[in-house]
């Protein structure tokens, strides 16, 4: 399965479902997929050929780093069953990453249970069925649900439909479209989807968003300054969370005023060609204070980046050891 460095092969079973029984299209339009609640079953099969194993890759890749804490790693395993939540999962990309990577390092894991939400009701069918085509030697249970979002209370409908506390929350490349859109225009999106779902988390859990890394035309900011900005507000306004990943930010997260920064990820799967699909996208772990500070013993603090290193590569936090 791919190098774990930056280089991700989406799986021969899901390879064969996405693009021979579904019949997707490998197609990138990064200009189409910049609004995906209203797109029709047609673009869905695009996105599924395109960004479905892009998603996949990332969030296989991003999880096997922090799987690579042995601090983290030694609490996660003592799990057999695990809750995941995904805010806007478009046809689950992430979510079969997140599954595939948990389920080849965690021996002891037997069951997970996902709570999917997404706002297009044709991802959400995708989702559905490749659920089913799901077959190993553990209990997948995802449960997808369609929700549109547009105010406050959509918001805390999603919460109060959740009856359990989460070991993963995560949302992937997808808050960009509130900020094109105007959804919530006068507040950080990505402080407040956190501010959302913190609460949602279990003493052992984790928050992971994660964005495009290129700039919103409208704002003319890059979406991870604008992600670091709206981290580093609720970190320094409420002492009950702390970054986890990447390292440089548990260390120099009060001293940040944005960072931009930017990881790549390398995907392949039999459309893609002979050049592999590349993914650069920019992301942040967090969790509560207590039990960050417990999965960072023993990490250097000799870590780098803009915050106390102005001439810092973009990519050197997510290098860092």
């Amino acid at each position: 399965m791919g190098n774990m460095q930056n280089s991700v092969t989406l799986p021969q079973w899901l390879d064969n479902i996405i693009f021979n029984e579904y019949d997707a299209v490998y197609e990138p339009r990064p200009e189409d997929v910049m609004s995906n609640a209203d797109k029709d079953y047609d673009f869905a099969k695009l996105y599924l050929g395109t960004y479905f194993p892009r998603s996949y890759a990332e969030a296989y890749y991003i999880w096997g780093k922090l799987l690579e804490n042995k601090n983290y790693y030694q609490v996660i395993d003592e799990y057999s069953e695990l809750n995941i939540l995904d805010f806007c999962c478009g046809t689950g990309g992430e979510i079969f990453g997140t599954i595939s990577i948990l389920h080849e390092r965690l021996p002891n894991l037997r069951r997970i249970h996902i709570d999917a939400f997404d706002a297009n009701p044709d991802y959400i069918r995708f989702l559905f069925h490749l659920n089913e085509k799901f077959n190993d030697n553990i209990d997948i249970i995802i449960n997808p649900q369609c929700f549109y979002i547009e105010t406050e209370q959509n918001l805390r409908d999603i919460v109060n439909a959740t009856n359990t506390l989460y070991h993963i929350v995560m949302s992937c490349k997808a808050l960009n479209e509130f900020i094109q859109h105007d959804v919530f225009p006068n507040e950080n999106i990505y402080e407040k989807i956190a501010r959302t779902f913190l609460p949602c988390l279990d003493k052992n859990g984790l928050l992971l968003l994660s964005d495009l890394s290129h700039k919103d035309k409208k704002k003319g900011v890059f979406y991870p300054e604008i992600m670091n900005k709206g981290f580093n507000s609720l970190i320094r306004s409420d002492g009950s969370y702390k970054s986890l990943y990447p390292y440089p930010c548990f260390f120099h997260e009060h001293l940040c005023s944005g960072c931009y920064m930017q990881d790549i990820v390398y995907v392949s799967h039999t459309h893609s060609g002979w050049d592999k699909d590349i993914s650069k996208i920019a992301y942040r772990i967090i969790g509560k204070v207590n039990f960050v500070e417990k999965m960072m013993s023993g990490v250097s603090s000799q870590q780098l980046c803009r915050a106390n290193f102005s001439n810092a590569d973009k990519t050197i936090p997510y290098q860092s050891k």
